[in-house]
């Protein structure tokens, strides 16, 4: 075998293993963006209930203490809310969201729970709020197991795949 073959087939079974590799890492990163996101939320509640920390400043505080892709939802939604374009909580909550939902790995499902979290964003007291937070939490919590689930079934299959799809197809050139 040529070394141009030996290093086209190297490439080839490299080139689609990273392919593998790389959705498979959306399977282990969705579970723990779902518990930063539960984590966020415990943050605010906590924010909300017992610091009578303002919207936009809670919103804020969560969103610089952490550095994943989840808590810039909650830093442009902060920034939104204190600019002065007039958002309400909800509409700058939806808006931080959909401009930050492509950098994550959460899904279709993720989203709609989000989404209906921040309909009434800001819009009731603290007690309705705190309702609120523990019923997102949990739906979250809901959505962490079913991904789980799917990372136990899809990781490995995609890690090890990517790689016997290279050296299927190496084999099928030669």
């Amino acid at each position: 075998m040529s070394l141009f073959k030996l290093i086209g087939a190297f490439l080839v079974i490299f080139s689609t293993g990273m392919a593998g590799m790389n959705i498979a890492s959306y399977y282990s990163l969705r579970p723990r963006q779902l518990r930063a996101l539960q984590d966020a939320l415990q943050m605010l509640d906590t924010e909300i209930m017992y610091g009578a920390t303002p919207l936009p400043a809670a919103l804020r505080k969560i969103g610089q203490a952490g550095d994943t892709a989840v808590s810039r939802i909650f830093s442009g939604a902060a920034a939104l809310l204190e600019s002065s374009w007039g958002y309400t909580a909800g509409e700058a909550w939806s808006r931080a969201l959909d401009e930050e939902i492509g950098r994550t790995a959460l899904n279709g499902d993720d989203y709609a729970v989000l989404r209906a979290f921040g309909e009434g964003l800001g819009a009731s007291d603290r007690q309705e709020q705190h309702k609120k937070i523990a019923l997102t939490s949990l739906n979250l919590r809901k959505e962490e197991e079913k991904a789980q689930r799917e990372r136990e079934r899809n990781e490995r299959l995609w890690r090890y795949g990517g790689f016997l799809l290279g050296i299927s197809i190496v084999l099928l050139l030669l």
